[in-house]
């Protein structure tokens, strides 16, 4: 009975621990920094952490933010999981946007949040969506209609002022003009966000004190580690570019002054390029294309007539600019106190036009260098010169038969063809080559039996 009593205890004892371990996690706070673009590298970020928590058991989530916007299926997917935390897991999530704001589809994310907080001096919306080709009227009175709509029942179900928030990506009822950008002051005079907080120390004072995370809770705000930042970094299109010519050009380079060194970072840079283009979902056929010039500027160098460099050059050209079309540049309006008025920009822009004309040169140097890169190949000497061996003596390794055989001259064996008998044994001189195989003749010396 006692051994009974004494197994009851220790059983009770561990739920106790475990529940005790349990709250002690749910009333913790769970915090990131975001200073990044909206893109799949912070999308993942951001998705990746609300999983951790929701795994460890944190109902309280603080995601400290500043963005110029992005890329809006990555803004979809990031809103998502925020109403899946509050919803499923019922968690609370808060956003604390910090100088110099929040913009654009940033803006939009955050009003999926419970709470929203700006730090002083900061601004917030300007959220209107840029299309990197002209579309109808209708098109995009139906595109600012559904995210309008979107933002407003996000921000009405927190209750925050729909009508307001809504603004953010169009300011007037036909969606034809752009959004409107707030200032700190007046995104809490109209409730589009829920307060201010001059930094995070004063924030998480005024959530205890408002009851909205627990007296006790420690709250520990973390940035992205090395590898968040690193996938972040590679999720530029322009990086990623310059990767992709770098890698060409130090493999190219290492054709004309060999090291191997440069081979290898030629290869690491090609690699690292393609990764990053994975990461921003750049289309399959410019990644195609990338490789497909590659190879013809290499081809340059075994033809020598221009024709493979002008095309690859073409074609590298072309592939750029495809990547640069699925460039979307976040919309932020400078004047908060007036609408600013949608325009449908192309995604080349001036800026995306310099540095498309530098690469463009870059590929035009490298056509020049290629002829350089070849006459470089030619005049070098062969790695393996037969002739060398003319005149040389050795022996035969096997019988010949029917003229055909193998010997062994300077310590290698080669085939060889004779006019003379030759046995097994044979000392034999190299008169000619065909090839790799050596024309021998039989020594005087081992002739006549």
């Amino acid at each position: 009975m006692k051994i009974v009593f004494v197994l009851a205890m220790m059983l009770l004892f561990g739920v106790f621990c475990f529940a005790a371990s349990a709250m002690s996690v749910g009333q913790q706070v769970y915090g990131i920094s975001m200073n990044m673009e909206i893109n799949p590298a912070s999308q993942d970020y951001l998705i990746n952490n609300i999983n951790v928590a929701e795994a460890s058991g944190y109902r309280y989530f603080i995601l400290e933010i500043t963005t110029p916007g992005g890329d809006s299926s990555n803004m979809l997917n990031m809103i998502s999981a925020i109403d899946n935390y509050e919803s499923n897991y019922n968690g609370t999530f808060i956003v604390y946007g910090i100088s110099p704001g929040v913009f654009s589809a940033g803006s939009l994310i955050s009003e999926a949040a419970n709470y929203i907080y700006l730090q002083n001096g900061s601004s917030f919306g300007g959220a209107s969506p840029i299309f990197s080709t002209p579309e109808p009227t209708y098109v995009v009175q139906k595109i600012m209609g559904a995210y309008s709509e979107m933002v407003s029942s996000e921000a009405a179900l927190h209750g925050r002022n729909g009508t307001a928030a809504g603004m953010m990506v169009s300011a007037n009822v036909n969606k034809t003009e752009g959004g409107l950008t707030y200032t700190w002051q007046q995104a809490i005079s109209l409730h589009v966000v829920n307060g201010y907080a001059s930094n995070l120390t004063q924030l998480i004072s005024m959530l205890k004190s408002e009851g909205i995370i627990p007296p006790q809770a420690s709250v520990n705000i973390v940035g992205p580690s090395l590898a968040d930042q690193f996938r972040y970094d590679l999720s530029n299109s322009t990086l990623d570019a310059l990767l992709l010519d770098l890698g060409f050009f130090a493999i190219l380079i290492d054709l004309y002054h060999p090291t191997g060194i440069l081979t290898v970072v030629g290869l690491v840079s090609l690699a690292l390029g393609l990764y990053g283009m994975g990461i921003v979902g750049a289309s399959p056929i410019a990644i195609i294309l990338f490789a497909i010039a590659g190879a013809f500027m290499f081809l340059e160098l075994k033809a020598g007539h221009g024709l493979f460099a002008a095309s690859g050059v073409i074609i590298s050209l072309a592939a750029l600019l495809m990547l640069y079309g699925e460039v979307v540049i976040p919309s932020v309006h400078e004047s908060p106190s007036a609408p600013g008025y949608f325009s449908s920009q192309p995604a080349f822009t001036v800026v995306t036009g310099v540095e498309f004309g530098f690469l463009a040169a870059a590929l035009g140097f490298a056509v020049f260098y290629l002829d350089k890169v070849r006459q470089a190949l030619r005049a070098k000497p062969k790695l393996i010169d037969n002739e060398r061996l003319i005149g040389l003596t050795g022996r035969a390794s096997e019988d010949f038969r029917d003229g055909k055989g193998t010997v062994i001259v300077s310590s290698e064996e080669w085939s060889a063809i004779s006019s003379d008998v030759i046995k097994k044994g044979d000392r034999v001189r190299v008169t000619g080559v065909n090839g790799i195989i050596l024309r021998v003749e039989k020594l005087a010396e081992d002739s006549g039996g």
